[in-house]
């Protein structure tokens, strides 16, 4: 009987949190300011170390991980992956950076967009795939499917 009730109020203590949790949602946060700061070869795989201007209206927010695809004029061209976690401080407006790592899948596509990292239009490059963010106890997973990179840094 005792083991019962335990298990009753875990179950129900449990269902509370994920429909609490459910619940809640992040206010949008705006990114300015893109900036590819450093581009690393190893091997086939391409290092992009960037940059962005970050207004957070919400709780400190950690973007713990983000795997997809990039694809620019329907094509797929490299698997994507963040390669660390990114802290995005609360109720502030900072320069967060971070680090992701492209795989390349199609290298035509990707000598098309030239070798100048300085001169990639971002809003031409669509992300398919995960991205999982953390505030406090509680962690999300979005999917996307093919949407520009500004707006989906604009999403979380």
């Amino acid at each position: 009987m005792f083991m019962s009730t335990r298990l009753f109020r875990f179950i129900l203590l449990s269902a509370g949190l994920f429909l609490l949790s459910s619940c809640i949602s992040f206010h949008d946060i705006d990114v300015k300011d893109i900036n590819l700061d450093n581009v690393t070869m190893q091997g086939s795989k391409i290092v992009l170390d960037f940059s962005a201007m970050v207004h957070n209206p919400n709780r400190t927010i950690v973007i713990q991980s983000a795997e997809g695809d990039f694809s620019r004029a329907q094509q797929h061209f490299a698997a994507v992956q963040l390669l660390q976690p990114i802290t995005i401080a609360a109720k502030s407006e900072q320069r967060c950076s971070g680090q992701m790592q492209l795989s390349l899948k199609n290298l035509f596509a990707a000598l098309q967009m030239g070798a100048d990292s300085s001169s990639w239009d971002l809003s031409s490059l669509l992300f398919t795939g995960d991205v999982q963010v953390k505030s406090g106890l509680i962690k999300k997973k979005y999917k996307y499917k093919e949407i520009p990179v500004t707006q989906l840094l604009n999403s979380l």
